[in-house]
């Protein structure tokens, strides 16, 4: 059976500490950690803090020995805030343990000091530090390679996203699975043909705001990440979009957020413009096989409610999303990147450059008469420009000896206040900002 079939290791203090004791000469104080799959522990010492990790006898071994060999080459590329693996006194990378329901492999890790970024307050200077951080992991990462890193069949693989697509049929909501059918069909028909030419390296997936850890003294720096439980080989821009999915899950200005995120991890890990227009597109994806998991472990264990609960995040994120055109957001993706918004746009630069510049608007603005529209008090009749007598209220501004019949033109100051923008129907679902 596998890790998500067999219940994880339930050993008591006791028998963990003769273990600490007996593989590591360490003796300490022990404090439960939570885990999904894994039993693990944190262990107090005169030597340091480290976490004890007792995996599910159902783990692929194979899979726990790429783990330890991501770790010492990040600790060879000399990346900071990643858990060190200690050596058995036998000189190993583990050891072997009874979990109960079968033997277990048993590690020692370092303890990465400093707060969860799920209890930090969140900052634009954070999201992108967030960023900067994954882009310094991918690019440690580029040349990295282990046989069991490759993991076809792994659930949480975004490379593997149509391998859920059935599951849509599980989520409760109508409204919802049209939702998400939608996002698939989008997927196949216009993404995944363009997978095969992307770049892969080995991923970490898994950049969730309790397995990212902040300064302590500077919360809106990230310092660490820990849990490399979910590595897999893959598609390399899955790790940014994995990234944003979480990053954006409680964010008030979604376009802020990203651009934060991309831009940061841009900094230290270049994408190439064919990443940059699938990227958003991918991001989704990861939401969608996340409420189509839940959805089904939710049939398939009707009591545990949490399951429901836990989609609650994800589903408000995909339908704030359903507000914006996807191709603005992938003109976001590529201006974040370094891109030019859209495909061209150099083109048509280079082409006003060589032009003569001609009215947009006749007659030539520049040529006609004109007033000032002030809205500072000037004109204290003047309607507002939304109101429906604005336009009879400018017409009766007509200079003085202008003949009718002829046009002129109304200017208001650079940057003045709009209030029209402040109607309802200005107001966008992505950003508090409106228009100005």
């Amino acid at each position: 059976m596998s890790a998500f079939e067999t219940p994880p290791p339930a050993l008591d203090a006791t028998a963990l500490a003769e273990l600490a004791r007996r593989h590591w000469g360490l003796s300490g104080t022990l404090s439960p950690l939570i885990s999904e799959r894994d039993q693990n522990a944190r262990l107090e010492t005169d030597a340091g803090r480290f976490v004890l990790k007792l995996s599910n006898a159902g783990e692929d071994r194979g899979q726990l020995a790429v783990q330890a060999a991501v770790l010492r080459h990040l600790e060879a590329q000399g990346l900071a805030g990643i858990p060190r693996l200690i050596p058995t006194l036998a000189g190993g990378d583990a050891a072997e343990a009874e979990t109960g329901f079968g033997p277990g492999v048993l590690r020692l890790v370092t303890w990465v000091d400093g707060p969860l970024l799920s209890g930090a307050a969140r900052s634009i200077a954070q999201l992108s530090s967030l960023g900067a951080y994954m882009g310094r992991l991918t690019r440690a990462l580029q040349g990295f390679g282990h046989p069991g890193a490759f993991r076809p069949g792994f659930l949480w693989s975004l490379d593997n996203a149509s391998d859920v697509a059935d599951w849509v049929d599980d989520i409760a909501d109508p409204g919802r699975r049209t939702l998400v059918r939608a996002l698939f069909a989008r997927y196949g028909a216009r993404i995944a043909p363009r997978l095969s030419g992307l770049r892969v390296s080995v991923l970490h997936q898994d950049a969730n705001d309790n397995n990212v850890i902040v300064d302590a003294a500077d919360p809106g720096r990230v310092a660490g990440l820990i849990d490399f439980g979910d590595m897999a080989h893959g598609r390399t821009i899955n790790e940014l979009a994995i990234t944003l999915a979480y990053a954006l899950l409680d964010a008030p200005d979604l376009y802020a957020a990203a651009r934060a995120v991309i831009a940061g991890y841009v900094a230290e890990f270049p994408i190439t413009v064919d990443e940059a227009e699938v990227l958003f597109d991918l991001m989704r994806m990861r939401l969608a096989m996340s409420v189509c998991i839940s959805s089904r472990r939710a049939r398939e264990n009707p009591g545990n409610d949490y399951l429901t609960i836990s989609q609650a995040p994800a589903f408000a994120l995909l339908e704030r999303f359903e507000r914006i055109d996807p191709e603005f957001m992938v003109a976001l993706c590529r201006k974040a990147a370094g891109f030019d918004a859209t495909r061209g746009a150099g083109a048509v630069r280079d082409h006003l450059g060589r032009v003569a510049v001609s009215p947009v608007v006749l007659p030539d603005p520049a040529r006609a008469a004109r007033i000032a529209v002030l809205t500072d008090g000037t004109h204290p009749d003047m309607p507002a420009f939304s109101d429906r007598t604005f336009d009879g209220w400018l017409a009766a501004q007509r200079p003085a000896g202008l003949p009718d019949g002829v046009a002129f033109y109304g200017f208001g100051p650079y940057g003045e206040k709009r209030s029209v923008y402040a109607a309802d129907q200005f107001a966008d679902a992505a950003s508090p900002e409106r228009r100005t």
